[in-house]
């Protein structure tokens, strides 16, 4: 019998090492953009902050809502095939998101450089997501893309 003190307990470095690399990249890159771009960083859980108008804050919750309920959809229809297609409809969704909140802000916002902030943030942030992924866990792809 193995007791709970013998369990193998390797991958929670990784994750907490994948967690805190991600996370201070993410920052930084975010934090030299807006520098770069003269951008104000918004708050995180302010609502008057993150959108520019009504209509902006009204679609914005469709998306949200309506994306989630579409993620769950996927995430149980295509079960079977693995983590692939729901992290690509949530990807899909996330982009249609942002790609509206560019474009809500070239029109309505006061800095003409919110909207391309807006632009470059997600990409860049994906890209560190997924190197970081690939870099801590060498196995990630192969879970994404495994032939049964």
């Amino acid at each position: 019998m193995v007791g709970y003190y013998l369990a193998p307990t390797n991958w929670m470095w990784e994750l907490a090492g994948f967690l805190v690399v991600t996370g201070v990249a993410i920052f930084v890159v975010n934090w030299m953009l807006r520098k770069i771009l003269r951008v104000e960083r918004k708050k995180f859980f302010s609502d008057s902050s993150n959108y520019v108008n009504d209509r902006h804050q009204k679609v914005d919750g469709y998306f949200r809502w309506g994306g989630a309920a579409i993620s769950l959809v996927a995430l149980f229809t295509f079960f079977e095939q693995g983590p692939w297609v729901p992290l690509a409809v949530m990807m899909v969704i996330g982009g249609i998101q942002e790609l509206f909140t560019a474009h809500m802000e070239k029109k309505h916002s006061d800095n003409p450089n919110d909207y391309k902030f807006t632009l470059i943030q997600m990409p860049t942030g994906l890209v560190i997501v997924f190197t970081c992924a690939v870099a801590f866990f060498p196995e990630f792809i192969e879970i994404f893309f495994k032939d049964d």
